[in-house]
């Protein structure tokens, strides 16, 4: 008798964490590297994304939301960690969370130290291995993004001329399938992953990195055919912004590396056309693995109860100002697209919010939305609050840096402070957004703005102490 009751027992107490573990609700982030705010759902009427575009009428579409560094290292280093960068934390593409914040709890370790089984694939932490032993219950180590198919640019890809040049940077495959690009194999292993997790006992983290739209702008050709070179806009502002101070122009090293782009000067137009064609084929191939990646999680019945987080690394430059790739703090290199559906059955809101958010916000936003307590390690501030009121607004301005500047963007400017490596003023940059959206004119020494640039001064420092822990 005394069995039977204890059997009793143990069954009553094994229920709760059963049920505990089936309504605790599933994670799903998608990275995707490169990826501006040029979607359907941001307004943009050339661009094709229908999948995502899908997915922002189930979640909440953050229209000002920055990221802590326009370079993927250190921007996803700050994410992983919830932290901002610093003069000496988190600077550049080679971030390292193990060498920068050892101590560190990274998102996916606190998932998984609180039940979570968690798994990543694809470029997700840009350092292959770093943190992995202790973050991941499983990880599939990203494949090389710089993908090539024609023969004579594989060969070429392989066997660099030095000093470092890469082949052209574009390609228009015929005749593929999604598994023969990486980001094709990526989706098809996530999908696969899906039917085992859904067999566990536990709720799962899922982790997903798709390279496109980085360089190279590798994409089937069906993708390349959803538009026509001719209809895609250039920039309004092909030139340098007036008053630039020096130290705020950037070279697009990244872009100069491969054939056929010239080392110094500005891109021809043709080939600022087939380059922005390229960007825009490669985004919406990334769409359609976004959107297969959702159908899966909704052919396994685990969408309802699965948080998505669709985000983008930093910003990224097609010929604004001149300038192409990430590395400067304009608004078009810091501006991210931030997307977050969230369980259902909860009191949420659809649709989109003009609010600022922040990178750093997405930690402590998905330990919120999960019922975790939050690592005393974070700077952000959760978003459940906007999810619930669109309306609602968290946060007085978002605070970026990239190399020597520290920049601050509030409702209607941005100011940027530069300093050397002594912590001397060399130069400054303003920019009015309410008269001046695209940043072309530099107002910070224009005396009808006086009050206004101390007033940022002031903000931009007191901003800066609060980010060393």
């Amino acid at each position: 008798m005394k069995r039977i009751l204890l059997y009793i027992l143990v069954g009553m107490l094994c229920v709760p964490a059963m049920t505990l573990a089936q309504d605790q609700p599933n994670i799903l982030l998608i990275t995707i590297d490169d990826l501006r705010p040029e979607l359907g759902c941001y307004g943009n009427e050339v661009i094709k994304t229908p999948n995502i575009d899908q997915l922002s009428q189930h979640s909440t579409t953050f229209n000002n939301a920055f990221c802590q560094v326009p370079v993927c290292g250190a921007s996803r280093a700050s994410m992983h960690t919830g932290v901002r960068p610093t003069l000496k934390r988190f600077v550049d593409a080679g971030a390292k969370i193990d060498k920068e914040m050892p101590g560190a709890v990274t998102i996916g370790q606190h998932f998984k130290e609180n039940g979570y089984y968690t798994y990543s694939i694809g470029k997700v932490i840009h350092g292959k291995k770093d943190t992995a032993e202790r973050t991941w219950s499983e990880l599939v180590v990203a494949e090389d993004m710089f993908e090539y198919h024609a023969d004579e640019l594989v060969k070429e890809s392989e066997n660099p001329i030095p000093p470092y040049k890469r082949p052209q940077p574009y390609e228009k495959v015929k005749n593929s399938k999604d598994t023969d690009f990486l980001d094709g194999r990526t989706v098809a292993k996530a999908k696969k992953k899906m039917k085992e997790l859904k067999q566990k006992d536990q709720p799962f983290f899922m982790a997903v990195g798709l390279a496109r739209p980085h360089l190279p702008f590798v994409a089937p050709e069906r993708f390349w055919d959803l538009y026509n070179e001719n209809d895609i806009p250039a920039p309004d502002n092909n030139f340098l912004p007036e008053g630039i101070p020096n130290v705020a122009k950037t070279s697009w090293g990244e872009l100069r590396a491969y054939n056929g782009v010239p080392k110094k000067g500005d891109v021809d137009e043709q080939l600022a056309k087939t380059l922005k064609h390229g960007y825009y084929a490669s985004v919406s191939f990334a769409d359609y693995l976004v959107g297969d990646l959702i159908d899966e999680l909704k052919a396994q019945k685990l969408y309802d109860n699965t948080i998505i987080v669709i985000w983008g690394d930093h910003g990224w430059q097609l010929g604004e100002h001149t300038f192409w790739c990430k590395h400067s703090n304009f608004d078009i290199a810091l501006r991210v697209p931030l997307m977050i559906k969230p369980p259902k059955g909860k009191k949420f809101k659809k649709g989109s919010a003009e609010g600022f958010a922040e990178i750093v916000d997405i930690f402590p936003t998905l330990c919120d939305l999960s019922g975790l307590s939050q690592p005393a390690q974070l700077q952000g501030n959760s978003l459940v609050p906007v999810l619930q009121d669109h309306q609602k607004e968290i946060k007085e301005y978002a605070l970026s840096r990239w190399k020597l500047g520290d920049t601050i963007r509030t409702k209607g400017f941005r100011y940027t402070l530069f300093k050397n490596k002594k912590g001397v003023v060399i130069a400054e940059m303003m920019y009015d957004l309410t008269k001046d959206p695209d940043e072309n004119k530099n107002i910070v020494n224009d005396p009808n703005y006086k009050e206004e640039v101390e007033k940022h001064r002031v903000l931009l420092a007191n901003a800066l102490k609060k980010t060393n822990i």
